[in-house]
């Protein structure tokens, strides 16, 4: 019974033990502006200029706002500003983010994206 107890205990200790995974995105677009940037329906950055890189957000299972359940992956949305017009955007694939996870999401000139609006029509 005692051994039963300590295995228990041991193992809910190990599972309550975890870092929480933690997103951030890098704009590597030059002289463009990254605005209203989202994933999974978490607002990552209002706004992202050339070369900058997004706070960290970290996602915790335990105490998690956005109703995510890591493992999760889901398109970043983002509108990008080239001299003062908005285009919205959606990467071509989705972006998995994992338990423990570390992410760094970079938007450069290869990065594939859609904007879904003219892709329906």
């Amino acid at each position: 019974m005692e051994k039963s107890l300590i295995i228990i205990l041991s193992l809910l200790f190990l599972i309550s033990c975890y870092d929480p995974s933690s997103i951030k995105v890098q704009n590597k677009l030059p002289k463009t502006t990254l605005r209203n940037v989202e994933w999974g329906g978490i607002p990552l950055a209002s706004q992202i200029i050339t070369g900058e890189t997004s706070t960290k957000i970290e996602i915790d299972a335990k105490n998690n706002y956005y109703d995510i359940d890591l493992p999760e992956e889901h398109p970043l949305k983002f509108y990008i500003e080239v001299n003062g017009d908005l285009v919205y955007l959606e990467t071509k694939e989705a972006i998995r983010l994992e338990i423990e996870d570390n992410l760094t999401i970079e938007i450069n000139d290869s990065t594939p994206v859609i904007n879904p609006l003219l892709e329906n029509q």
